[in-house]
């Protein structure tokens, strides 16, 4: 299973969430095969496991890609550095879908379960990447 269909003839390939502020960029990838861990230049990969992957996409079942733009966030601390600035994307086959900006500490609610899925297939990683 390489992805969940989202709509007709339309695929998940890969989700990334990217948190920054002043001195701290942080980027994770992941795919059906591979996890890919950015902390400002230091890169680790890893072989996804196809259970975490799965578990990714069921998560994403009840998104509705087209308004991820237009989500409501819950807290602006990141508008004063009280938190990193955060930013999901969704590509699929036919388009790429980013997310508003949100704190790191507190995602659209839409997009919580997704998030923290992702981050959970980390905790086995070796070595080990605080995200």
């Amino acid at each position: 299973m390489l992805g969940i269909n989202v709509s007709p003839k339309e695929t998940i390939h890969s989700l990334a969430l990217h948190y920054q502020t002043r001195g701290m960029q942080k980027h994770l990838l992941i795919t059906a095969d591979s996890t890919i861990v950015t902390i400002n230049a230091e890169r680790h990969s890893f072989k996804t496991k196809a259970i975490q992957w799965k578990k990714i996409l069921k998560t994403m079942e009840q998104v509705k890609l087209n308004s991820i733009s237009r989500l409501k966030r819950p807290s602006t601390k990141s508008f004063y550095d009280g938190a990193m600035a955060a930013q999901m994307e969704v590509i699929t086959s036919k388009k790429t879908y980013v997310s508003i900006d949100f704190d790191h500490t507190q995602a659209p609610l839409m997009l919580s379960k997704t998030i923290a899925m992702m981050k959970a297939s980390l905790k086995d990683a070796s070595p080990k990447v605080d995200f």
